[in-house]
C-alpha cells in the first residue's frame, strides 16, 4: 500500500504527535520521495524561526489584569 503524505501529516511527524507506525513509515517515505523531505525540511526551518520569536505583553497590559484581577468585578459564569 502506497501512504500519501499530506501537509497536515509532516506538521504531526514534526511536532512528535505520531505514533511508532507512523513515524517508521514517514521516515521510509522521506527516503525515497524527496518532495516529502523537501517540505520536511522547510517546515522545520519554519519551526525554528517561529520558536526564536519571543513576544511579551506590555507593563499596561499586565497591570490591567493584576488591577481587574484585584478588584470586586462580578464573575461571570
Amino acid at each position: 500500500m502506497i501512504k500519501t503524505f499530506t501537509p497536515n501529516d509532516i506538521l504531526r511527524y514534526l511536532y512528535k504527535e505520531t505514533n511508532t507506525i507512523e513515524i517508521k513509515h514517514f521516515e521510509q517515505a522521506m527516503l525515497v520521495h524527496t518532495d516529502i523531505l523537501d517540505q520536511y525540511v522547510q517546515l522545520t526551518d519554519v519551526k525554528e524561526q517561529l520558536d526564536q520569536i519571543y513576544e511579551a505583553p506590555s507593563d499596561a497590559t499586565i497591570q490591567a489584569i493584576l488591577d481587574y484581577s484585584s478588584s470586586d468585578y462580578p464573575i461571570l459564569s
